[in-house]
């Protein structure tokens, strides 16, 4: 009797077929090598089914058909050709691997049946090699936040657990204009999640080629039993210290008339001006921006990380006089150019002054959420005098996740 062995090389069994006697005519049966995979999918509730996967070389045999197995062999499905395998819900078997193979084989084959091993087949056949199917348990992770905007076209909130110290992505997700956020339930492997200490929430691009998180974080927490309350102070900055002071007064042109037109955040009360603002240092992924809304419009001073140098425009604005760049403080003369239907000079007086902290990069011309500081300017307010800026109206973002 003639006995063919054919190594499984995922699996921990072999396969064997008893063929006719040695002086018998034999028809051999070749079932060529599969390619695609191999697929790993989380055990959520949604169909996972597979793809691309062909079958290649020379196969020979009056039957063929492909195999489903579980670790030990047992036949978990048969579907017929490409098309009944990918229509296979791979979720609906719950949590284990499994192995796909591609069997060829003529008639009287026997044992290949659902809920047999196929250890146990008998007759004329030939077994390809098997792609490995991984169906890992998931567990569902729940976020609920409030204040966070919408970030555009080009930007996309992505959320991570923290494993042993390293970052494991929960998905991503987007904001629309009144805050809701497009998805709140998230499936992600339940041993990861259960080892989680943390969560943080990053601001990514849309198309993202990096898969570590970027710099811009603007929740983190740490897990106390099945929940982490997320907060942006320990991942931003924080700000219930925070102050500051500025003057109205163009320093960058010689026009002594349009004095109302600038707004600088230095303190020039004593013999030397110091800096006006009393904010944190930002971490990398942040910047700070000043703002005067003016009749509704918010319009940028620039945007800074220091309160004690100039803002990133100070050599560029279009907004400023021909004399100089102004001190070496964060500020913005609007003595020229125009914004919208908003002409330059222009008195600030009775508008508001904002301080607002910013992703960096930025694709918003607007003011993002977390302002720490905001101010309206006396109307009455006197040019090259400290005004004070208070509390700001959004100083912190919070919210809280569920595993």
């Amino acid at each position: 009797m003639k006995k063919l062995i054919l190594g499984a090389l995922a699996l921990a069994f072999t396969l064997t077929f008893t063929g006719c006697n040695d002086d018998e005519d034999v028809t051999i049966t070749e079932a060529g090598t599969l390619t695609g995979g191999p697929f790993s999918f989380l055990v959520d509730g949604i169909a996972d089914n597979v793809s691309g996967i062909s079958v290649g070389g020379n196969t020979v045999g009056t039957n063929t058909s492909f195999i489903i197995t579980d670790e030990a062999g047992m036949i978990l499905g048969l579907p017929g050709d490409i098309a009944a395998l990918e229509g296979v819900n791979f979720d609906g078997a719950g949590a284990g691997k499994c192995f796909i193979w591609f069997i060829a084989y003529e008639n009287g084959l026997e044992g290949l049946e659902m809920g047999k091993n196929a250890n146990n087949l008998s007759g004329n056949y030939d077994l390809s090699n098997n792609i490995e199917v991984d169906r890992i348990q998931g567990a569902s992770l729940s976020l609920n936040f409030t204040g966070l905007e919408n970030l555009g076209n080009d930007y996309k909130y992505e959320g991570w657990i923290i494993v042993n110290g390293a970052p494991v992505t929960t998905g991503v997700f987007t904001v629309d204009d009144s805050g809701t956020l497009s998805q709140t339930e998230f499936y992600v492997k339940k041993s990861d999640l259960d080892a989680a200490t943390a969560f943080v929430l990053s601001i990514e691009p849309a198309v993202d080629p990096d898969p570590a998180p970027a710099a811009t974080k603007l929740l983190s927490g740490d897990f106390s039993g099945s929940s982490a309350n997320v907060t942006s102070t320990g991942v931003v900055a924080d700000f219930s210290g925070s102050t500051g002071k500025y003057i109205l007064a163009t320093p960058t042109d010689t026009d002594d008339t349009n004095e109302y037109s600038g707004i600088w955040f230095l303190d020039n009360s004593g013999m030397s001006p110091v800096a006006g603002l009393n904010l944190p240092t930002l971490p990398a992924g942040w910047k700070y921006e000043g703002w005067v809304v003016i009749n509704g419009t918010p319009i940028s001073t620039g945007t800074f990380t220091d309160v004690s140098n100039a803002d990133d425009n100070a050599a560029t604005s279009p907004f400023k006089g021909t004399s100089n760049n102004g001190p070496s403080y964060p500020g913005e003369d609007y003595v020229m150019g125009s914004v919208g239907s908003i002409t330059f000079p222009i008195d600030l007086r009775g508008n508001t002054v904002v301080i607002s902290v910013e992703p960096s990069p930025d694709n918003s011309s607007a003011p993002f959420t977390l302002k720490p500081l905001a101010q309206g300017i006396p109307a009455m307010a006197m040019d090259h005098s400290v005004l004070n800026i208070g509390a700001g109206p959004v100083q912190v973002i919070s919210g809280t996740v569920t595993r």
